[in-house]
């Protein structure tokens, strides 16, 4: 079969395969991408005739054998998962196939659909300008192989254009289109991408505050609050086991209640502010508030003061948080003083003994706690993210050997102390403080605030104890750079993070335009909902009644279509007729008028022959009009300079033939 693809064509199709794959990588099983890309080379290998077609059957069953195996491979994990993995394949077989110009138009179609997939996972505007060019990578497949005689520069400002008349009405759209519910149940994973997990081990903190990752930003109604209560609690840990700390039973227990939508609901008064969260998606129901946050619509309270989502944050999504002063404390139980107060009965003797021996002295609980405490801050304990390994007693090498940790440590031990003493106290996950951007005012949270801290039970409520804030105050205060005792630890690994270098005042600027941009974005067009739809159709037609206002967005529509319309056709633009077709119209106007009409479809070759016919002067001499004209026409790789010689060869045929 004759080849219908040129190199370019090919090419371009090879390398839009790459780019859909590239982003959509993260999501696809490994060995799906090699098989595309053994049917990527198997194409190239045919169009240069090194392998023949495969024949329709070996194809069918083929195509039937991956089938089978992709969905052996992602069964587990959903049908969303499935779907995405036999569009995928299809995507891969149609290498196989690419026989016709057809077989592009499907490869195409394919393609689009997996960069609207490909906007399912990722809501940047970085995601968002590389989904773009993905987009024009497949615009331009369709281009390449309908318009072959375009030169390259042709090609680029046609690809262009067409695109970028398209924008306004895509922007109409945007706005005025009303936003409908998913259809599908948003794909789950088994744990989340990043952020805080529900067990937590000394160390296990250190290693997410290695990550630059955004976590959530915030915007307040009214004043921030100070960045010594910026303790953004996502969850409560309340069981040891001598090595980690996790969630009770119980615990567990509400947080399958709240997926259901059933929480806790508390007496809160005095109003204190409200802020705006814009959450990163993390695949988990918990929502980042501060003390004490009022549950809206769709979220829900534990007894602990935590958010829950009723659905999972899959996406960038927006939550509007009410925040109290004060709050109506509800009493333990007797099941939950007893959880409170339970640790190991084996090991950390040393720890043990140091309490007796305070008890001895005539301390009590709280003396003992705030013993501890000083320790903290006047002994040799020093915060930092490489802490030396700790043994099966991790309290008493701690505590008495290393004298090296990150929050975690000091927490975890605090708290051993604490419930051998017979107070009821509990570990808090989270994030603290926070990057205030004074400029657009808002606050960026990221992995590398995950902090963790301490509630005891205390007057019959709950207060908060944060050891760090004793043995690093500056990290309270200013942030982790500055809280840890040897700053190069600070993002060690991630070389490239702007973050990391935010001392330079040049990045540092970049960095921030950058968060400023990501905001907005983040703001008005992932979040861009119903309610801002309506809020700002009020604002543009705020004295249209709602009927006047449907027939003003419909107007709004029109408009920008005749617009685009008039954008493509330009009926005030005259045909510009090139040289030659000029000399050309002439000679077809002086055979007219004896009698010769150009038919319609003959070609100048043809007309010229049955004008030389009816004409004394030599056939040759039409022939060569023919020529030139062909050649002015149709080679694209004519020179400037030969060009110009053969209109001026053109120009002296025409003028004899209309002599003659």
């Amino acid at each position: 079969m004759k080849e219908f693809l040129n190199r370019f064509s090919l090419s371009l199709i090879i390398l839009t395969y790459i780019g859909v794959v590239s982003v959509l990588y993260a999501h696809l099983q490994p060995l799906l991408v090699f098989f595309g890309l053994l049917c990527s080379l198997w194409r190239v290998l045919n169009f240069y005739g090194r392998l023949p077609l495969m024949p329709t059957l070996l194809l069918t069953l083929i195509a039937m054998v991956s089938s089978l195996v992709t969905i052996l491979l992602v069964y587990q994990q959903g049908v969303f998962n499935v779907m995405l993995h036999l569009i995928m394949l299809g995507f891969s077989l149609k290498f196989l196939e690419l026989k016709s110009i057809r077989d592009v138009h499907y490869f195409v179609n394919t393609g689009f659909v997996l960069v609207a997939l490909f906007f399912i996972f990722n809501y940047s505007i970085v995601m968002a300008i590389l989904g773009a060019l993905l987009t024009l990578l497949l615009l331009a497949i369709l281009l390449s192989i309908h318009g072959t005689s375009l030169a390259s520069a042709s090609f680029m400002k046609l690809l262009l254009k067409s695109s970028l008349v398209s924008l306004p009405l895509a922007l109409v759209l945007f706005v005025v289109i009303p936003r409908f519910p998913v259809l599908w149940k948003m794909p789950l994973q088994k744990q989340a991408v990043t952020g805080l997990s529900d067990r937590v081990t000394p160390g296990q903190i250190a290693e997410l505050s290695r990550s630059s990752e955004l976590a959530f930003r915030a915007s307040f109604s009214g004043e921030p609050v100070s960045e010594s209560e910026r303790y953004w609690r996502v969850m409560t840990l309340d069981d040891f086991d001598g090595q980690t700390w996790s969630q009770s039973h119980s615990k567990k227990a509400q947080e399958q209640q709240a997926k259901k939508g059933q929480g806790v609901r508390f007496k809160l008064s005095a109003w204190k502010n409200s802020y705006d969260l814009i959450v990163e998606p993390h695949y988990n129901y918990w929502v980042p508030a501060l003390d004490y946050a009022d549950p809206s619509l769709g979220r829900v309270s534990l007894n602990d003061y935590a958010l829950r989502n009723i659905t999972p944050v899959v996406k960038r999504e927006l939550f509007n948080v009410n925040l109290f002063q004060q709050i109506k404390a509800r009493q333990l139980t007797k099941t939950e003083r007893k959880q409170l107060l339970s640790v190991p009965t084996q090991g950390n003797l040393k720890t043990q003994r140091w309490i007796a021996a305070k008890l001895k002295l005539g301390l009590d609980k709280q003396q003992i706690l705030k013993q501890l405490l000083i320790n903290f801050s006047t002994e040799n304990f020093r915060y930092t993210l490489k802490p030396p390994p700790l043994g099966i007693d991790q309290v008493d090498d701690f505590l008495f050997s290393t004298q090296a940790g990150f929050c975690v440590h000091y927490a975890s031990s605090y708290l051993y102390v604490a419930r051998r003493l017979g107070v009821p106290a509990r570990m808090v996950t989270g994030y603290l403080g926070g990057e205030w951007q004074a400029e657009d005012k808002f606050i960026s949270i990221r992995q590398y605030d995950a902090h963790a801290w301490v509630e005891i039970w205390k007057g019959e409520r709950w207060i908060r104890v944060d050891p760090t804030a004793y043995v690093a105050p500056e990290r309270v205060e200013f942030g982790l750079e500055q809280g840890l005792s040897n700053s190069d630890e600070f993002l060690a690994d991630e070389y490239l993070s702007l973050q990391k270098w935010r001392n330079i005042k040049l990045l540092n600027q970049l960095r921030t335009r950058l968060a400023q941009l990501d905001y907005l974005w983040a703001t008005w067009v992932i979040n861009y909902d119903n309610q801002k739809q309506l809020r700002l159709m009020q604002s543009w037609f705020g004295k249209f009644q709602w009927l006047n206002l449907l027939y003003a967005v419909l107007m709004m529509m029109f408009l920008v279509f005749i617009i685009i319309v008039l954008l493509i056709f330009k009926p005030w633009v005259r045909r510009k007729l090139s040289a030659q077709d000029k000399l050309y119209l002439r000679l077809q106007r002086y055979y007219a008028k004896r009698g010769l009409l150009r038919g319609k479809g003959q070609t100048v070759t043809e007309f010229c022959k049955e004008a030389s016919s009816q004409s004394k002067l030599p056939a040759t001499q039409f022939e060569n009009f023919a020529c030139k004209y062909n050649s002015l026409k149709y080679d694209v790789d004519l020179s400037a300079s030969k060009r110009k010689k053969q209109l001026k060869q053109l120009h002296f045929i025409c003028k004899q033939l209309l002599n003659g």
